[in-house]
């Protein structure tokens, strides 16, 4: 006569299958993360913009992947919280730098639809117009108001001249 498995293990066996089994359901399914998606064009006169770059820089750590089109079009995504540093550089031109702060894009029901997508320009001028100049800091900041979540944007487009001995090294 053989000898059938006990129920009670039958019962935990098949506790540990479906345990496991929906363990692996949870971890396959991506987290869900808040973002706002960042989209806009960047100006260069006539010139193309093959050979421009943007950089986006997450937490003074990370590079986020990006598109910059040879039209000029760039899109990539932000996610909430964060502070993004975008640095729009092409030869022959003054770099430029924007910053971003995601923290409080998403904190009302209105701010929420309205702020999934941010759409801005960016414009570079040519280094033989500014000659020996350079921009004294981030050219924009982007940033949202805590509490209501609406969009703050600040222009700083100063200049300061630069010194023979500073391009020298």
């Amino acid at each position: 006569m053989e000898k059938q498995p006990d129920i009670t293990c039958k019962a935990a066996l098949l506790a540990a299958i479906l345990a496991l089994a929906g363990l692996s359901l949870f971890a396959a399914a991506p987290p869900s993360r808040d973002e706002v998606t960042i989209t806009g064009r960047l100006y260069a006169d006539t010139s193309d913009l093959e050979d421009a770059i943007l950089v986006v820089e997450l937490e003074q750590e990370l590079c986020l992947r990006s598109v910059l089109l040879r039209n000029g079009r760039f899109e990539f995504k932000v996610p909430v919280g964060a502070h993004a540093r975008l640095v729009f550089l092409k030869p022959g031109y003054l770099t430029k730098e924007v910053l971003v702060d995601t923290k409080n894009a998403l904190v009302s029901a209105q701010a929420n639809k309205i702020n999934k997508t941010v759409k801005f320009d960016v414009v570079l001028e040519s280094t033989e117009e500014r000659k020996h100049q350079v921009y004294l800091g981030p050219v924009g900041y982007i940033h949202f108001v805590n509490g209501t979540g609406l969009m703050r944007v600040r222009h700083d487009e100063r200049m300061m001249a630069v010194t023979q001995k500073a391009k020298d090294e």
